[in-house]
């Protein structure tokens, strides 16, 4: 290399010791190598819901509810599988287990349902039960009376009676302080749209009063009508004549207070100025049937 002040220098790769050895490789600095966790909330989550599932899905009003758990418990439990089976997650068999619990669950959610539907008939069936006895021991048969005398001597004799048959114009009184009142049946003409060849139309108004001391539901108050020889009489509508002589008895009349309903039949001409049948059952549910009977205007 040449020469110095000091001396000669020594040429590279030499030191002032000897040559230098060569530098071997240099170690790299880094991390540890990346391990991915394991996927096993898919599997976790089945096995959970399942058994949540199972345990409420028989439950009467409740079915409902396992078996969305468990429809939630198979889904996944199928992902579980899927990632245990790609090498994704560990717990195979957790989201088998809660796969077939998430089943099972649905089958129940069956009976479960199945249940709930018989409670709801039993219930209903104890609730119609106990109408008809309060109705068989709370609701007294008609009688016939011009007068409050007539009337409790008629209604003695006929306790027992379902129904009495009344003559036209005449009163039926319950026990509790309810009257009923059909008119005599009157002949009517109708517009051209609500008469019908053949027939003639005659109206009927019933009247009821509300002796009782609480109001009184008729709202399903039915009132069907015969001819002379039993068979049944269409009713009739004409709206030209105003809304009280289409209106039936509806509404829940306060003590005291009554209603009056008007109906118009229809009874064919060979039998008409014959005798017609006109019953009554007020309210329905609460007092039984009386009948009314008579020659028609």
């Amino acid at each position: 290399m040449g020469t110095g002040p000091m001396g000669p220098v020594p040429p590279m790769g030499a030191g002032p010791m000897g040559p230098v050895p060569p530098m071997g490789p240099v170690p790299p600095v880094g991390f540890p190598p990346f391990v991915e966790s394991p996927r096993n909330g898919a599997g976790i989550a089945a096995l959970v819901l399942g058994l949540v599932g199972a345990s409420i899905a028989g439950v009467p009003f409740l079915f409902w509810a396992g078996a969305i758990l468990g429809v939630l418990a198979v889904v996944f439990g199928v992902v579980g599988i899927g990632r245990a089976c790609n090498g994704a997650a560990t717990n195979k068999a957790m989201a088998i287990v809660g796969t077939v619990f998430g089943g099972l669950a649905c089958a129940l959610a069956v009976v479960g349902l199945l249940l709930t539907v018989g409670l709801i008939d039993k219930a209903k069936k104890e609730i119609d039960e106990e109408d008809r006895k309060r109705d068989t021991t709370a609701t007294a048969p008609p009688s016939a009376s011009d007068g409050p005398d007539e009337s409790d001597e008629l209604d003695k004799d006929r306790k027992s009676a379902d129904k009495l048959t009344l003559d036209f114009g005449k009163t039926a009184s319950y026990r509790d302080g309810l009257k009923v009142t059909a008119s005599q049946p009157e002949e009517v003409e109708l517009g051209k749209y609500s008469a019908k060849e053949g027939f003639v139309a005659y109206k009927v108004e019933i009247t009821v009063e509300n002796g009782t001391g609480k109001d009184v539901d008729l709202e399903l108050t039915q009132v069907k009508a015969r001819d002379g020889d039993g068979a049944g009489l269409e009713r009739t509508y004409d709206f030209t004549k105003g809304p009280s002589f289409n209106q039936g008895i509806t509404g829940r009349p306060h003590p005291g207070k009554s209603v009056t309903g008007t109906y118009v039949y229809l009874v064919p001409e060979k039998k008409a100025h014959d005798r017609m049948e006109v019953s009554v059952e007020p309210g329905v549910i609460t007092y039984k049937e009386a009948t009314w009977t008579g020659a028609v205007k």
